[in-house]
């Protein structure tokens, strides 16, 4: 009888350790998610530097690193349709430290797109909807066409396939052109370029004839005559370039339509964490320069939270995926 009190001594104070170590490493953690953040936050960008998003959050980085008070370290990873960086981000803790920079295209877009992918959406938590913004349809300007009619009118005469140019293959300039060639029933081949920069050298060159791709990138090179605008998604015209219609006032309403960008963290990341994110976040959105340098080149910046944002994300995956089963495109 004694051998069983004393056994079950042991067994309670084995419990009672264990408890204690539960609660002690329970402590630590969200005492680390109060003091978040103690060191640097790094933002991964499902892109090439100098392209949109890559612009974007670079004007935000000062804002949000004083709004945090620690450094905010942009980390370029492009490719495979955004999947690289996703994967990576996937795969880091759920401490705030690492987030997710991307577009409409990681998670509305690819899932309809690969059987398989490295990462699944609840692997993400969204924290905030950055900026809406606008695609244009661009050509080279020794190409015989000024307006989206004129070279619907070109495809149709030529022998060949009109080229357009592609960043990311089953990314949304991508399908923009897809859904052209679905809309018309012109002929097209998409020649794919690793970022927006050699994207435009080569329509300025006249190694490829058009492209889709955002405004922000190109507006320089419009406005010098290096590369022509034909016209641009979204409701009304770009105040950048004001000379060019909307794809409804060219006639054609159903080829292309906008695509936003947004902040993404590991699921499982500490509301406290979120909070302070976002508060920096929209913080850096009101700063002015940024806003008139967006809203110049069409986008609109947002700043909504996780819970808007979780059900815009939820409608556009059904959006997207319409489009592309209507398209019949796969990528693998």
């Amino acid at each position: 009888m004694d051998g069983m009190r004393c056994a079950a001594k042991v067994l309670v104070g084995r419990r009672g350790l264990m408890a204690a170590g539960l609660t002690a490493s329970l402590v630590p953690a969200a005492a680390r998610a109060a003091d978040y953040p103690s060191r640097p936050v790094r933002i991964v960008v499902a892109f090439s530097p100098g392209g949109e998003p890559d612009i974007l959050i670079r004007a935000m980085a000062p804002a949000m690193q004083e709004a945090l008070g620690q450094p905010v370290v942009v980390d370029n990873r492009p490719g495979a349709t955004t999947i690289i960086a996703a994967e990576h981000v996937s795969q880091a803790p759920a401490d705030g430290y690492t987030l997710l920079l991307t577009s409409s295209t990681t998670f509305a877009v690819t899932p309809h797109l690969f059987k398989k992918l490295p990462y699944r959406l609840e692997q993400f938590r969204p924290i905030a909807l950055l900026m809406r913004a606008q695609l244009a349809l661009y050509s080279n300007p020794r190409l015989p066409v000024r307006s989206v009619a004129e070279l619907v009118a070109y495809a149709r005469k030529q022998p060949e396939p009109v080229t357009f140019t592609t960043t990311n293959r089953g990314a949304v300039a991508h399908l923009s052109g897809e859904r052209m060639k679905q809309v018309t029933g012109i002929a097209m081949t998409d020649v794919p370029f690793r970022a927006s920069s050699a994207a435009a050298q080569a329509l300025i060159r006249g190694d490829v004839d058009v492209g889709f791709d955002g405004v922000a990138s190109y507006v320089e090179l419009v406005k010098a005559g290096e590369i022509r605008a034909l016209a641009v998604t979204g409701e009304k015209r770009v105040a950048a370039l004001p000379d060019t219609p909307t794809f409804a006032e060219a006639g054609f309403p159903d080829v292309a339509q906008p695509y936003w960008y947004g902040l993404f963290a590991p699921a499982g990341v500490p509301d406290v964490v979120v909070e302070k994110v976002l508060a920096a976040t929209r913080s850096a959105l009101k700063g002015a320069a940024l806003g008139s340098q967006m809203q110049a080149q069409g986008a609109t910046l947002e700043g909504t939270g996780p819970e808007a944002f979780a059900r815009l994300l939820t409608a556009e995956r059904e959006s997207w995926g319409a489009l592309i089963r209507g398209i019949g495109l796969k990528l693998d």
